[in-house]
């Protein structure tokens, strides 16, 4: 029979005690690791900004000024940017537009647009106003519309309908439905 020898006996428990620290550490790392993916994910998806202002000038010349109250960009390939609150004005050589909307979706690098909860468009200098519940569109082609009821302000003349296509920046308009227009005239041209 033979018998172990203490400083077997102690190398051993060296050992196994080392082992464990070993094992322990490398398992309380992997779980560390979990964490902060998690931490990772969860910031990801909270990648809301509030209090937004972005400035953006196209080829074209025309600039962009966005302010909104919150800002969420969603990675994907159309680059979606989904605003709260937001107005946004366009400068295009001289002719500002201003659109304010509840909600703005924005993809393909600001150039698609969807603008829903009480949508306005403004043209001080073409005394031009458009409002409506919801618009989409895109900027570069100049084309949008609407199947929500439009009420439309330009110049001295007021039209209301039931929906609205726009081509072109308006070179083609039309009105869905059943459109009612109004011609104001000024009191000096009524006698």
């Amino acid at each position: 029979m033979k018998i172990i020898s203490g400083k077997t006996i102690f190398a051993s428990l060296v050992f196994i005690l080392i082992m464990s620290f070993v094992v322990n550490n490398f398992l309380n790392n992997d779980d560390f690791f979990k964490d902060k993916d998690k931490y990772k994910t969860r910031s990801e998806n909270q990648d809301k900004i509030t209090g937004v202002e972005i400035r953006q000038q196209n080829r074209q010349g025309d600039k962009f000024l966005i302010i909104a109250d919150t800002l969420e960009e969603i990675e994907s390939k159309k680059k979606k940017v989904i605003l709260e609150n937001s107005l946004t004005t366009i400068d295009q050589k001289g002719v500002i537009t201003r659109i304010s909307a509840g909600n703005a979706i924005l993809t393909n690098d600001y150039n698609d647009f969807i603008f829903s909860n009480k949508v306005k468009i403004t043209k001080k200098s073409r005394k031009f106003t458009l409002t409506t519940q919801t618009l989409t569109g895109t900027f570069k082609k100049g084309n949008y519309h609407t199947n929500d009821k439009v009420d439309i302000v330009s110049g001295n003349t007021v039209i209301k309908g039931e929906g609205l296509q726009i081509k072109k920046n308006g070179e083609y308009i039309k009105i869905k439905g059943k459109a009612k227009l109004k011609m104001l005239l000024l009191k000096k041209n009524a006698y």
